[in-house]
C-alpha cells in the first residue's frame, strides 16, 4: 500500500482533524492513541495478544502488577515493521528488590513522512507545497508492584504524546492491576489501564483507550519439567465504547538442561480480528533462549499494513 494512504488512516485515528472531528465517536476509546493498542512485545503478539497474566518486564504494558515477576534485572528491546517508511517498537527495564518490583516501559510509533499536497477544489490530485508531513506517537509507563504472598498488586503512571504535522499534544493517565499464582501451573491477572483525560491536539480531542483486561497462563507440565515446555495463554480486553476482544495461544518447546537452551514455537488466535488495521486472526512466532538472553520473533498479517514482523531481544539476570 502507499505510505500516504496508511499515514492518513492511522494519523486520523491519532488526531481527528476538522473533518474527522465531525464524525469521530468520542465514546469509543479505540478512536485514538494507536500505540497504546498495538502489541509490540513479540511473544505476546505470537500468542494472540495474551499478556495480562504473563511474566517478564514486558507484562507491564498490559498489567503493572507484572513488574514483580522480574527476578533481579531484566531489559527488553523490541521492534516491528508496519508499512513503507514506518516502524514501531518498545523498550522496558525492570528491577526487583525483595518484595518490590519497579519497571519503566517506552513504546513508540513512527509513521514516517509524506509530501504535503494542497487540494485544488478537491477535483484533482492537488499541488505539492514542498513541505513534508509526519506523524509519531510515544507512550511512557512507570510501574511499581508489591508482592503479597502468592499475589501481587501494581500501579503505573502513564504519559502519551502524539505529533501530527505541526500539531502536538499529550495526556497523563493511571493504571492498576493484580496478578496471582493459584498453583504451580496456573497464573491469573487483571488490570484497568489508561484512566485519564482526553488527548488534546490542536484544539481537537480524542479519548484515551481506557481498557479492562483479564488473563490467564497455564503450564500443564508445571515449572520444573526439565525438557518439555508447554504453555497455554488467554486474554480478554475491552476498550471503553468498543466490543471486547479475546485472544490466546499455545507455546511448545524443548529444553536442554545441560546448556540451558530453550527453543519454542508459538501459535495464536485473536477474535475480532479486522478493525481499522484489517488484521488477520492467526499469529505465529518462535523463540530461542540461551542462559540469560532470549530472542523472539512474531508474524501477523494485515490487509492494511501488510505482513508485520516483530523482533525482540531480552536480557534477564535470573
Amino acid at each position: 500500500m502507499r505510505l500516504r494512504d496508511a499515514l492518513a488512516a492511522v494519523g486520523l485515528a491519532a488526531l481527528p482533524g476538522v473533518t474527522a472531528a465531525q464524525t469521530i465517536d468520542r465514546s469509543n476509546g479505540e478512536a485514538g492513541a494507536p500505540i497504546l493498542q498495538l502489541t509490540t512485545a513479540p511473544r505476546a503478539a505470537a500468542l494472540g495478544g495474551a499478556l495480562t497474566a504473563a511474566g517478564g518486564v514486558t507484562s507491564i504494558f498490559a498489567n503493572p502488577a507484572g513488574a514483580i515477576t522480574v527476578r533481579h534485572l531484566e531489559v527488553q528491546l523490541g521492534g516491528q515493521t508496519l508499512f513503507e517508511g514506518s516502524k514501531a517498537g518498545s523498550m522496558a527495564v525492570g528491577i526487583r528488590t525483595r518484595s518490590v518490583g519497579l519497571a519503566l516501559g517506552i513504546r513508540y510509533l513512527d509513521l514516517g513522512s509524506v509530501d504535503e499536497v494542497v487540494c485544488n477544489g478537491c477535483g484533482g490530485s492537488g499541488t505539492p507545497t514542498g513541505q513534508q508531513l509526519s506523524a509519531n506517537e510515544q507512550a511512557f509507563a512507570l510501574a511499581a508492584a508489591v508482592e503479597l504472598g502468592h499475589a501481587s498488586v501494581g500501579a503505573a503512571v502513564n504519559y502519551y504524546s502524539t505529533t501530527l504535522a505541526e500539531a502536538s499534544g499529550g495526556a497523563a493517565s493511571f493504571s492498576a492491576g493484580v496478578r496471582g499464582r493459584l498453583s504451580e501451573r496456573l497464573a491469573v491477572g487483571a488490570s484497568l489501564q489508561y484512566v485519564g483525560g482526553d488527548v488534546d491536539v490542536g484544539g481537537f480531542g480524542a479519548p484515551l483507550p481506557r481498557t479492562v483486561r483479564a488473563g490467564a497462563e497455564l503450564q500443564p507440565l508445571g515449572l520444573s519439567h526439565e525438557r518439555l515446555h508447554l504453555l497455554l495463554a488467554a486474554d480478554y480486553a475491552a476498550v471503553r465504547g468498543a466490543p471486547g476482544r479475546v485472544g490466546g495461544g499455545i507455546e511448545v518447546g524443548l529444553a536442554d538442561p545441560a546448556t540451558q537452551l530453550l527453543v519454542v514455537a508459538r501459535l495464536g488466535v485473536a477474535s475480532r480480528a479486522g478493525g481499522d488495521f484489517a488484521t488477520r486472526p492467526v499469529t505465529l512466532g518462535v523463540g530461542l533462549r540461551f542462559r540469560q538472553v532470549a530472542l523472539d520473533y512474531a508474524y501477523a498479517g494485515s490487509e492494511l499494513l501488510g505482513s508485520q514482523h516483530r523482533l525482540g531481544l531480552t536480557f534477564a539476570d535470573r
